[in-house]
């Protein structure tokens, strides 16, 4: 006999909730970014050579929240039943603070607080990819080109901060 109280996996509805969610918010960020104010003020700051265009670094977290997407639909569907929440919450944490970014800086025009979010979000993206790791190995592993694209953004900023007193 089934066991009607057995959770089914997660299907492609999940994924695609997770997508609207993830990735559909990068892609108003880009909006909100490219169409206002905001890209004039991140246009008159002072830049390193190797600084990639700004189109460039929104198609990056355009991926990045993809595969946040990607990671929590992995945690749903291959996970560890008895892990998957603190899984899930971790990458919905580590998304709330990438999403915080462009608010502080673009919003509020502020590099210090693009600092300081880019180190709480290399912060807490160690835990995050652990607690994913636990629950479902693949769900971690597509976490971790946000985690390294992290450490060059933390770069980028801090040398821009510098470059803008």
């Amino acid at each position: 006999m089934a066991n009607i109280f057995r959770k089914p996996r997660a299907g492609a509805g999940r994924l695609g909730l997770y997508l609207l969610i993830f990735a559909g918010s990068a892609l108003a960020l880009n909006a909100w970014i490219f169409s206002g104010p905001a890209i004039m003020w991140s246009r008159s700051l002072d830049n390193p050579p190797w600084a990639p265009p700004g189109a460039v670094i929104g198609i990056v977290w355009m991926i990045q929240f993809t595969l946040l997407s990607l990671s929590a639909f992995l945690v749903d569907r291959l996970g560890d039943p008895t892990r998957k929440d603190p899984a899930r919450l971790a990458v919905t944490a580590w998304w709330l603070v990438c999403l915080a970014w462009p608010v502080a800086y673009f919003g509020f025009q502020s590099i210090a607080g693009g600092v300081y979010l880019t180190i709480a979000a290399l912060i807490l993206g160690v835990p995050a990819l652990l607690l994913t790791w636990r629950t479902a190995k693949p769900a971690a592993l597509v976490l971790l080109p946000l985690q390294a694209w992290l450490i060059f953004a933390l770069v980028l900023i801090v040398t821009v901060w510098r470059m803008n007193p």
